[in-house]
């Protein structure tokens, strides 16, 4: 019972130096996030109001499809799964990266998450409390104008996606998934999957079988896999015309 009781404080303790108050650094980060943009300093800080910034280790729960929010979250770093549990097996929705808001939609339809949320590798996140801030919204119209507008984006962004994986081979798709990982625009680069190949297919919406299809066939571009997730791309400028190209087809 004493060991128990003392795993219980010690747990507690971790937890406690993870989070922590928001401070002038993260108020900056949360002002390049659509959500944010543009409001004023007094703005933000109304809005977030009991919000924290916590750390989180790999495979930790956000939350869990069905249940009631609690608030939602802004990736502030890191990668979060988001996945759909359906007959016995998980579905990846989306591998979620800065600066992404999670969870925002359950405040607003039924109050229940439509799917989980669970960090891969790492992830340091804003923890947005429900009840404070809709009580601002009901006072701000137009800071609830806002939060829809942010919706309206991450919406378009979705059905961005769901274009992608109808419209786009599994070739074009890696390749786009590749380039996304440099800010470089022309040259050689090498990348590194910043998670497991398994659930980088499974984003893409391919099976991992399929994905190391997709890099050979990238290869003749200059496209190497190696050891460690790492990618080497000898020319930007060939991988980004192949996917033109392929999207013209």
């Amino acid at each position: 019972m004493a060991d128990t009781l003392a795993m219980c404080f010690t747990r507690a303790v971790m937890n406690a130096s993870q989070i922590k108050p928001l401070g002038r650094e993260v108020l900056a980060e949360l002002s390049l996030t659509p959500l944010f943009a543009g409001l004023s300093g007094d703005e933000a800080t109304l809005l977030l109001s009991g919000a924290s910034v916590e750390s989180h280790p790999d495979g930790d729960v956000l939350f869990t499809q069905g249940d009631a929010a609690q608030g939602f979250f802004i990736l502030l770093d890191g990668h979060v799964e988001l996945f759909v549990e359906e007959t016995g097996r998980n579905a990846v929705l989306d591998v979620a990266k800065r600066p992404a808001v999670l969870g925002e939609a359950a405040l607003f339809i039924d109050g229940r998450h439509p799917h989980s949320a669970r960090v891969v590798g790492y992830a340091r996140l804003v923890s947005v409390p429900r009840a404070p801030f809709l009580a601002v919204l009901d006072r701000r119209f137009d800071l609830a104008q806002r939060m829809l507008g942010s919706m309206s984006v991450r919406l378009r962004g979705l059905v961005g996606q769901i274009s992608e994986l109808k419209l786009k081979s599994t070739a074009q798709r890696l390749a786009g998934f590749l380039l996304g990982l440099t800010r470089k625009e022309e040259g050689a680069v090498t990348v590194r999957f910043p998670y497991d190949k398994r659930l980088a297919a499974e984003a893409l919406g391919m099976t991992a079988e399929s994905l190391s299809r997709a890099l050979a066939r990238l290869a003749p571009l200059g496209v190497e896999s190696r050891s460690e997730n790492l990618v080497a791309i000898a020319d930007i400028g060939a991988l980004r015309a192949f996917c033109i190209e392929e999207a013209e087809e």
